[in-house]
């Protein structure tokens, strides 16, 4: 194996233990053709497996073609990519948030998809890796960011080398203290032909103008190392910021209280009032990650909520984003957003119907159910009527391959808001689902297109007579 700096670089900091399954975020760039490059370079001497994904935003028109370019590459490194579409448009209006924003959270959301997905298929969950490309020159542009925005010192720390996902997967940065210059090096050194994002020279968003005019204006008129200073700077404030957070760790969990019915979390002021500032901030910032308010709260957030705990009003108030509020209601401090009930779509019906194994041809851009008729019918003898569509009830649950889940607790897990919860719609014989429909209020992308379906009545090659469920229209 050739081995240069990059290599030897990922093979030292340790990040990717051997024998671990890895999923590699490729957009097909510089930086992540290089990231999987160089883990594909040691994945046999490390056992590793490597599951290139990638995500195509469907904002330009060339990025179907960039996904089979990459595909062709990954082929040739003998690794099949995983391809997602998803468009960061919709998703973007529909949240009220930045194109930005809605990128990095259907990302995110995909790769733990993927990695639930892996662990399903018996790969502890310790040994799955999500590996991201950032680099040096990202770490630097993200403190600047952060820093003009407006941020603390836990966003003036930049990006974590390690961390876990919101579903509780490791994320690691293997490239984080490489320069941009050294990954464009090893590029050409390896023949390797990225995707250019030219959207990427343009500056229409605030980070890029950041990167191609105000860091160049600093490094000339100022100072030429600004970006290692910047490092620098992340890396102080994150030792600092480590240590204030491990203090206040402790009582986080003592003070803190999460009702995922609800959806909210209550903070016990009685219990913290004595910490100083700095300490109960770090726990007001914890509750912010739980909420997935990170990215978007400033500085002024943290310090409004941070003053409500040493406030001498007993009720009080604060707005904060995606429709959370913040409440003080005496020695307690309740995160929570309220919506509107939104109701189930009534126009929707099913159709059940049996027919024979060879004549089943489901039309795949329709959702549908399917399964062993026979199995079914042995189960519930003569009771194809009996099947309904309905939305949720008390003692519902959707069998699983080892047991069965709560609807209740299927929701929570994926994420349905509790204002929507009671619009899905589920097909159910008695209390048992066979098919939750899919519904635009579930996180997951297949969950949105397909829904969730029992395994139960799987059909099998045996399978003789198949039960259909179709809706009367595509939802």
């Amino acid at each position: 194996m050739k081995r240069n700096y990059i290599i030897d670089t990922i093979i030292d900091n340790g990040l990717i233990p051997p024998a671990s399954a890895v999923i590699v975020a490729v957009s097909g760039g510089p930086d992540s053709l290089c990231l999987l490059h160089a883990l594909n370079s040691i994945a046999d001497m490390y056992d590793m497996v490597l599951v290139p994904v990638h995500v195509n935003h469907m904002l330009r028109p060339e990025a179907y073609d960039e996904s089979m370019h990459l595909a062709d590459i990954c082929e040739r490194m003998d690794l099949d990519l995983r391809i997602y579409e998803a468009s960061c448009s919709d998703v973007a209006d529909e949240l009220g948030i930045s194109v930005e924003e809605a990128g990095r959270q259907i990302r995110y959301q995909i790769f733990d998809e993927v990695a639930a997905e892996l662990e399903e298929n018996g790969v502890p969950a310790e040994k799955i890796y999500i590996a991201l490309a950032h680099n040096a020159d990202d770490q630097a542009e993200t403190v600047l960011f952060r820093l003009i925005r407006g941020t603390g010192p836990h966003g003036l720390a930049g990006i974590p080398v390690v961390r876990m996902s919101e579903a509780g997967y490791i994320i690691v940065r293997p490239l984080l203290n490489i320069e941009r210059k050294d990954i464009e090096a090893y590029i050409a050194e390896n023949k390797l032909k990225p995707n250019i994002d030219k959207s990427n020279d343009e500056n229409t968003y605030t980070r890029n103008k950041i990167r191609n005019e105000l860091i160049p204006y600093l490094e000339k008129n100022y100072n030429p190392r600004i970006k290692d200073n910047l490092r620098r700077y992340a890396g102080l404030a994150y030792m600092d910021d480590s240590l204030l957070r491990d203090i206040a760790l402790n009582d986080y969990f003592n003070c803190v209280e999460v009702n995922g019915e609800k959806e909210e979390a209550v903070l016990d002021i009685s219990k913290i009032k004595d910490n100083p500032p700095p300490v109960n901030s770090r726990i007001v910032s914890m509750i912010f990650e739980l909420l997935r308010l990170e990215d978007c709260v400033t500085f002024e957030n943290v310090s409004a909520v941070t003053d409500l705990i040493y406030s001498e009003h007993p009720s009080a108030g604060i707005d904060l984003p995606y429709g959370i509020r913040a409440r003080r209601v005496y020695d307690s401090i309740i995160f929570s957003a309220e919506e509107e009930k939104i109701m189930p779509d009534e126009s929707i019906a099913i159709y059940p119907r049996v027919l024979m194994a060879k004549e089943f041809v489901p039309d795949e851009d329709t959702p549908y159910a399917a399964f062993d008729f026979d199995a079914f019918n042995e189960e519930y003898p003569g009771r194809i009527g009996d099947i309904e569509l309905r939305t949720r009830r008390e003692g519902d649950y959707l069998p699983m391959k080892n047991g069965s889940k709560k609807i209740q607790d299927l929701l929570v897990d994926s994420k349905v808001r509790r204002s929507a919860r009671d619009s899905i719609l589920m097909v159910c014989i008695d209390s048992e689902v066979l098919w939750v429909l899919p519904s635009e209020f579930f996180s997951g992308g297949r969950e949105k297109t397909k829904g969730r379906f029992s395994p139960k009545f799987h059909i099998t090659e045996k399978t003789k007579r198949v039960l259909l469920i179709e809706l009367d229209e595509t939802i």
